[in-house]
C-alpha cells in the first residue's frame, strides 16, 4: 500500500478537507481547512477531486517517509521544505519514490501550510468528511508512526508550480454588520470600524482574538445574550471587550454579541496573518459580500490555468537538447571593436 509514513509531526497538525455541511442543527459545525484557497491550490496541482483531504500544518510541519511512489504537492503558508536533505520551493507538485524523506519546517510566510497527496489522504470518513475536528472528536489525529494511505489519481500528475496568492499582502478585511450589531451604538460601531487591529497570540482553529487600537468595545445591552447559531467569520465581543473572530472549528452557538461578520472571501487572508500582523476593516453591504465571494470562487476555478511547469533537473531530462539552457551569450571580444 502506498502511503505517507509520519516520522514526526507538530501536535497542531490535522487532516482537512472542505469540511462537513448540513449538521449545524445537530450541534456540528463545518470544520474543514482554515484556508480553503490553499486547499484548492493543492487539488489543482495534483488534479485531485475538490473534496480530497490533505495534511494541514499550523506554523510547523514534521518529517515524513514515502512508502511506494506517488505525487505530492504543497500549498498555503510558505514553509521550509526539503526532500532527502535537498531544499525545494513551495507551492508546487513533485514525485516521491519509495523511501524518500520529506521535511516540512517552520512557516516563513503565513500560518497554515498544506501537504497534499495523490488522490487525497484515505483516512476515516465521519459525517461525510475526513476533516479532523479535535473539540468534536471527529476525524484522524496525525501522530508519529502513522501510515496515511494515498488515494487513486484522477489523472496523471506532473511537476507544476503556482504563483503566490495576492492575499498574503492583504491588510484590509471586509465585513458586514452582524446579527447583534444593534446592541452597539452607532458611535461605537463607527469607532470599531475605524480602528487598526493586531493579531493576538490567542489563536487556534476555533478563532483569533484581535486587539483594536480604540480600546475595549462596549455594548449598551451588555456582553451576554441568549445563545444562537454561530457563522464562519462572526466577530464576537467577549467579556473584556476584546473582539474574537470565529473560524473553522467554532462552536455551534454562542452567548456573546456579534458586532459584525467577516466576508467569507477574506477568511483565508485572516487565517494566514501571523501574530502581530496589522489590518484595518472596511464595511460592505450584503450584496458586495456576495460579489466578493463570487469573485473568490472564480479565482479558485482559474487555478489550473495559472499553473506553470516546474523547472526540471537537467539530470532527469531525456530530451536535454530540446531546451534552451543558456541565453544572452556573448563572444567575449565585443569591446575590442571600440
Amino acid at each position: 500500500m502506498s502511503g505517507l509514513e509520519i516520522l514526526s509531526v507538530a501536535p497542531t497538525t490535522t487532516v482537512q478537507d472542505r469540511g462537513r455541511s448540513g449538521f449545524l442543527r445537530y450541534g456540528v459545525t463545518g470544520g474543514g481547512a482554515m484556508d480553503v484557497f490553499a486547499l484548492a491550490e493543492g487539488q489543482a496541482l495534483l488534479g485531485n477531486d475538490a473534496d480530497a483531504a490533505a495534511l494541514e500544518f499550523a506554523a510547523f510541519g514534521g518529517r515524513f517517509r514515502a512508502k511506494g511512489g506517488f505525487w505530492v504537492a504543497t500549498s498555503g503558508a510558505e514553509m521550509a521544505l526539503a526532500v532527502n536533505g535537498a531544499a525545494m520551493g513551495w507551492r508546487r507538485s513533485f514525485r516521491l519514490e519509495d523511501g524518500d524523506i520529506v521535511d516540512v519546517g517552520a512557516a516563513m510566510r503565513g500560518v497554515y501550510g498544506y501537504l497534499h497527496v495523490t488522490g487525497g489522504l484515505q483516512t476515516e470518513v465521519v459525517l461525510g468528511s475526513r476533516a479532523t475536528h479535535l473539540r468534536a472528536g471527529f476525524g484522524h489525529v496525525p501522530s508519529a508512526g502513522d501510515l496515511l494511505a494515498v488515494g487513486k489519481a484522477d489523472r496523471e500528475a506532473s511537476a507544476w508550480v503556482l504563483p503566490e496568492p495576492a492575499y498574503f499582502q492583504q491588510s484590509t478585511l471586509r465585513l458586514m454588520w452582524g446579527p447583534q450589531s444593534e446592541y452597539f451604538t452607532k458611535a461605537e460601531r463607527d469607532r470599531f470600524a475605524a480602528a487598526n487591529f493586531i493579531i493576538r497570540p490567542e489563536r487556534d482553529r476555533m478563532g483569533i482574538r484581535v486587539q483594536p487600537d480604540c480600546g475595549p468595545v462596549h455594548a449598551d445591552a451588555g456582553l451576554t445574550i441568549a445563545s444562537d447559531a454561530i457563522n464562519l467569520g462572526d466577530i464576537q465581543i467577549t467579556g473584556d471587550g476584546t473582539p474574537a473572530i470565529l473560524l473553522a472549528d467554532r462552536g455551534p452557538s454562542g452567548g456573546y454579541p456579534r458586532i459584525a461578520t467577516l466576508a467569507t472571501a477574506d477568511i483565508p487572508a485572516l487565517a494566514q496573518m501571523q501574530v502581530g500582523a496589522k489590518f484595518r476593516l472596511e464595511v460592505v453591504t450584503r450584496e458586495q459580500a456576495v460579489a466578493l465571494l463570487a469573485a473568490f470562487r472564480e479565482r479558485i476555478r482559474a487555478l489550473p490555468g495559472q499553473m506553470a511547469p516546474a523547472l526540471r533537473d537537467p539530470r532527469d531530462m531525456g530530451d536535454l537538447l530540446s531546451y534552451n539552457l543558456i541565453g544572452g551569450v556573448m563572444r567575449g571580444d565585443e569591446h575590442d571593436e571600440d
